[in-house]
Protein backbone atom coordinates (compact mmCIF):
# COMPACT_ATOMS: atom_id res chain seq x y z
CA UNK A 1 0.00 0.00 0.00
CA UNK A 2 1.41 3.35 -0.52
CA UNK A 3 1.79 5.64 1.67
CA UNK A 4 2.22 9.55 1.65
CA UNK A 5 5.32 11.09 1.49
CA UNK A 6 6.42 14.40 4.39
CA UNK A 7 9.55 16.60 4.54
CA UNK A 8 11.70 14.94 7.49
CA UNK A 9 13.00 18.07 8.71
CA UNK A 10 16.93 17.82 7.34
CA UNK A 11 17.22 19.44 4.32
CA UNK A 12 18.00 16.70 1.96
CA UNK A 13 15.93 13.82 2.75
CA UNK A 14 12.54 12.90 2.61
CA UNK A 15 10.74 9.17 3.63
CA UNK A 16 7.40 7.75 4.10
CA UNK A 17 4.80 8.75 6.34
CA UNK A 18 2.35 6.02 7.55
CA UNK A 19 -1.07 7.10 6.34
CA UNK A 20 -2.40 7.10 9.91
CA UNK A 21 0.63 9.51 10.94
CA UNK A 22 0.34 11.94 8.23
CA UNK A 23 -3.58 12.09 9.08
CA UNK A 24 -2.92 12.89 12.86
CA UNK A 25 -0.53 15.33 11.75
CA UNK A 26 -3.58 17.44 9.28
CA UNK A 27 -6.20 17.06 12.35
CA UNK A 28 -3.82 18.60 14.59
CA UNK A 29 -3.52 21.27 11.99
CA UNK A 30 -7.36 21.44 12.16
CA UNK A 31 -8.38 20.47 9.18
CA UNK A 32 -12.34 19.57 10.19
CA UNK A 33 -12.80 23.03 10.40
CA UNK A 34 -14.26 24.76 7.14
CA UNK A 35 -15.30 27.82 8.71
CA UNK A 36 -13.73 31.30 7.28
CA UNK A 37 -13.43 34.78 9.15
CA UNK A 38 -16.83 36.22 8.94
CA UNK A 39 -18.80 33.18 7.39
CA UNK A 40 -21.62 31.15 8.85
CA UNK A 41 -22.23 27.22 8.68
CA UNK A 42 -24.85 25.72 8.11
CA UNK A 43 -26.84 23.04 9.78
CA UNK A 44 -25.53 20.60 7.45
CA UNK A 45 -22.39 21.88 7.06
CA UNK A 46 -21.87 21.37 11.06
CA UNK A 47 -23.07 18.61 11.65
CA UNK A 48 -21.05 17.28 8.62
CA UNK A 49 -17.93 19.05 10.95
CA UNK A 50 -19.72 17.15 13.54
CA UNK A 51 -18.97 13.44 12.16
CA UNK A 52 -15.30 14.43 10.78
CA UNK A 53 -14.31 15.01 13.81
CA UNK A 54 -15.85 12.37 16.03
CA UNK A 55 -14.58 9.87 12.68
CA UNK A 56 -10.83 11.04 13.78
CA UNK A 57 -11.38 10.78 17.57
CA UNK A 58 -13.23 7.10 17.18
CA UNK A 59 -10.08 6.20 14.54
CA UNK A 60 -7.61 7.05 17.05
CA UNK A 61 -9.19 5.99 20.55
CA UNK A 62 -11.67 3.15 19.75
CA UNK A 63 -15.02 3.54 20.43
CA UNK A 64 -15.06 3.11 24.50
CA UNK A 65 -11.50 5.38 24.58
CA UNK A 66 -13.43 8.38 22.95
CA UNK A 67 -15.40 10.99 24.78
CA UNK A 68 -17.72 13.33 23.44
CA UNK A 69 -15.85 16.40 25.15
CA UNK A 70 -12.97 15.72 22.93
CA UNK A 71 -15.22 15.38 19.85
CA UNK A 72 -16.94 18.51 20.51
CA UNK A 73 -13.79 20.13 21.19
CA UNK A 74 -12.03 19.13 17.58
CA UNK A 75 -15.03 19.98 16.18
CA UNK A 76 -15.37 23.87 17.91
CA UNK A 77 -18.76 23.18 19.78
CA UNK A 78 -20.15 22.73 22.93
CA UNK A 79 -20.69 19.04 24.32
CA UNK A 80 -24.61 19.87 24.92
CA UNK A 81 -24.19 21.13 21.00
CA UNK A 82 -23.15 17.27 20.80
CA UNK A 83 -25.75 16.19 22.73
CA UNK A 84 -28.64 18.19 20.59
CA UNK A 85 -27.89 16.20 17.10
CA UNK A 86 -27.15 12.82 18.51
CA UNK A 87 -29.06 11.39 22.13
CA UNK A 88 -25.63 9.25 23.11
CA UNK A 89 -22.35 8.70 21.42
CA UNK A 90 -22.95 5.18 20.49
CA UNK A 91 -25.99 7.54 18.10
CA UNK A 92 -23.11 9.32 17.25
CA UNK A 93 -20.85 6.51 16.55
CA UNK A 94 -22.94 4.56 14.09
CA UNK A 95 -23.57 8.51 12.69
CA UNK A 96 -19.86 8.47 11.98
CA UNK A 97 -20.64 4.30 10.80
CA UNK A 98 -22.93 5.40 7.77
CA UNK A 99 -21.04 8.69 6.86
CA UNK A 100 -17.99 6.71 6.53
CA UNK A 101 -19.85 3.58 4.41
CA UNK A 102 -21.51 6.20 2.39
CA UNK A 103 -18.18 7.57 1.56
CA UNK A 104 -16.09 4.33 1.00
CA UNK A 105 -19.61 3.61 -1.37
CA UNK A 106 -18.81 6.59 -3.62
CA UNK A 107 -15.24 5.71 -3.84
CA UNK A 108 -16.25 2.33 -5.01
CA UNK A 109 -18.75 4.05 -7.82
CA UNK A 110 -15.84 6.37 -8.92
CA UNK A 111 -13.33 3.92 -9.84
CA UNK A 112 -15.81 1.56 -11.63
CA UNK A 113 -17.03 5.19 -13.55
CA UNK A 114 -13.49 6.11 -14.77
CA UNK A 115 -12.07 2.29 -15.72
CA UNK A 116 -8.54 1.62 -16.88
CA UNK A 117 -8.67 -1.19 -19.37
CA UNK A 118 -5.52 -2.92 -18.18
CA UNK A 119 -7.35 -3.12 -14.93
CA UNK A 120 -8.86 -6.47 -13.67
CA UNK A 121 -11.56 -6.17 -11.05
CA UNK A 122 -9.48 -7.11 -7.84
CA UNK A 123 -7.00 -4.49 -9.40
CA UNK A 124 -10.04 -1.14 -9.79
CA UNK A 125 -11.17 -2.49 -6.12
CA UNK A 126 -7.37 -2.21 -4.42
CA UNK A 127 -7.16 1.28 -6.73
CA UNK A 128 -10.61 2.57 -4.89
CA UNK A 129 -8.94 1.23 -1.58
CA UNK A 130 -5.84 3.06 -1.86
CA UNK A 131 -7.56 6.39 -3.26
CA UNK A 132 -9.78 6.45 0.02
CA UNK A 133 -6.86 5.24 2.01
CA UNK A 134 -4.57 8.45 0.90
CA UNK A 135 -7.24 10.73 1.37
CA UNK A 136 -9.39 10.07 3.97
CA UNK A 137 -7.05 7.40 6.05
CA UNK A 138 -8.96 8.19 9.28
CA UNK A 139 -12.28 7.21 7.02
CA UNK A 140 -11.27 3.96 6.42
CA UNK A 141 -9.58 3.52 9.88
CA UNK A 142 -12.97 4.09 11.57
CA UNK A 143 -14.02 1.08 10.24
CA UNK A 144 -11.90 -0.91 11.93
CA UNK A 145 -12.42 0.07 15.06
CA UNK A 146 -16.38 -0.29 14.31
CA UNK A 147 -15.52 -3.68 13.62
CA UNK A 148 -13.83 -3.84 17.46
CA UNK A 149 -17.15 -2.54 18.77
CA UNK A 150 -19.34 -4.20 17.51
CA UNK A 151 -17.83 -7.40 18.88
CA UNK A 152 -19.15 -6.64 22.13
CA UNK A 153 -22.33 -4.72 21.48
CA UNK A 154 -25.04 -6.14 19.69
CA UNK A 155 -26.60 -3.01 18.31
CA UNK A 156 -23.72 -1.51 17.05
CA UNK A 157 -22.80 -5.16 15.28
CA UNK A 158 -26.16 -5.19 13.39
CA UNK A 159 -25.62 -2.14 11.29
CA UNK A 160 -21.72 -2.61 10.86
CA UNK A 161 -22.70 -6.63 9.61
CA UNK A 162 -26.03 -5.03 7.22
CA UNK A 163 -23.48 -2.32 5.64
CA UNK A 164 -20.38 -4.60 5.67
CA UNK A 165 -22.30 -7.26 3.42
CA UNK A 166 -23.95 -4.21 1.01
CA UNK A 167 -20.13 -3.01 0.67
CA UNK A 168 -19.19 -6.52 -1.08
CA UNK A 169 -22.39 -6.80 -3.06
CA UNK A 170 -21.53 -3.27 -4.34
CA UNK A 171 -18.32 -4.18 -5.51
CA UNK A 172 -20.03 -7.32 -7.02
CA UNK A 173 -22.82 -5.07 -8.75
CA UNK A 174 -19.99 -2.55 -10.12
CA UNK A 175 -17.41 -4.45 -11.22
CA UNK A 176 -19.02 -7.76 -12.90
CA UNK A 177 -17.01 -9.62 -10.20
CA UNK A 178 -17.89 -13.48 -8.48
CA UNK A 179 -18.39 -12.89 -5.03
CA UNK A 180 -14.77 -15.04 -4.32
CA UNK A 181 -13.11 -12.55 -5.98
CA UNK A 182 -14.52 -9.65 -4.32
CA UNK A 183 -14.03 -11.33 -0.95
CA UNK A 184 -10.39 -11.93 -1.67
CA UNK A 185 -10.00 -8.72 -2.26
CA UNK A 186 -11.26 -7.71 1.01
CA UNK A 187 -9.18 -10.13 2.85
CA UNK A 188 -6.27 -7.99 1.85
CA UNK A 189 -7.73 -4.77 2.57
CA UNK A 190 -8.16 -5.95 6.15
CA UNK A 191 -4.82 -7.16 6.92
CA UNK A 192 -3.64 -3.72 4.98
CA UNK A 193 -5.75 -2.09 7.41
CA UNK A 194 -3.99 -4.00 10.46
CA UNK A 195 -0.56 -2.78 8.46
CA UNK A 196 -1.62 0.60 8.56
CA UNK A 197 -2.51 0.64 12.42
CA UNK A 198 0.48 -1.46 13.07
CA UNK A 199 2.57 0.30 11.07
CA UNK A 200 4.53 -2.65 9.68
CA UNK A 201 7.21 -2.38 7.75
CA UNK A 202 6.60 -2.71 4.23
CA UNK A 203 7.35 -6.71 3.86
CA UNK A 204 4.75 -7.47 5.98
CA UNK A 205 2.35 -5.33 4.15
CA UNK A 206 -0.02 -6.97 1.58
CA UNK A 207 0.04 -5.60 -2.00
CA UNK A 208 -3.19 -4.20 -1.92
Amino acid sequence: MPASSAETGSDDAAEPVPPLAAARGAARRGGTRRKRAGQRLSAEERRADLLEAAVIEFAENGYHGTRTADIAARAGVSQPYVYALFPDKRSLFLACHEWTTQRIKETLRLASAHPDAAEDAEQALGRAYRTLLDARPHQVLFQVQAHAAATADPVIREPVRKRFMELIELSERLHDAPREVVLRHVGRVMLGNVAVVLDLPPEFRPAV
